[in-house]
């Protein structure tokens, strides 16, 4: 009989690939909040709910990504680069279809300051983006020699 998956140990990579997720999670979280604070206060609800909605975007967008390295962190490489790469044209694709959809009726988001969306989005990225290296400098990944190395 099976192990339940909760009883089941994680590998090494996949348990790397979850300090990753988590570290890029807090790291865009605490810009994310930081730039709405920012705007809500200095440029009022309207670029307030902008910010919200573009660091919002930006975690969702890098979250699947690195959810999906998460699944497959312990299978072969061409499968992980295959399942990163149908991921990435997923959610471009998503985003794409989004930001059409709001080209096309810029009438109904025309209370949405352009200036929030874009400083939000780079400084949601940027919090991701530098924790997840602080994490990934901090990673205990054992490398040695083997005695067949040895001369």
């Amino acid at each position: 009989m099976a192990e339940p998956r909760a009883a089941r140990r994680l590998s090494a990579a996949t348990r790397r690939a979850q300090r990753l997720l988590l570290g890029g999670l807090i790291g865009g979280h605490a810009a994310a909040a930081l730039a709405v604070l920012g705007f809500l206060l200095a440029r009022g609800p309207a670029s307030g709910l902008s910010a919200v909605i573009a660091a919002g975007a930006t975690l969702v967008f890098y979250t699947i990504g690195l959810a999906v390295q998460v699944a497959v962190a312990d299978a072969a490489p061409k499968r992980v680069l295959g399942a990163s790469m149908a991921s990435y044209l997923v959610r471009v694709s998503v985003f794409g279809v989004l930001l059409g959809l709001a080209l096309t009726h810029a009438d109904a988001v025309a209370w949405v300051d352009e200036v929030a969306v874009v400083v939000a989005t780079i400084a949601t990225v940027i919090g991701w983006l530098a924790a997840e290296a602080w994490v990934h400098a901090h990673l205990r990944i054992p490398v040695y020699d083997t005695d067949d190395d040895v001369g």
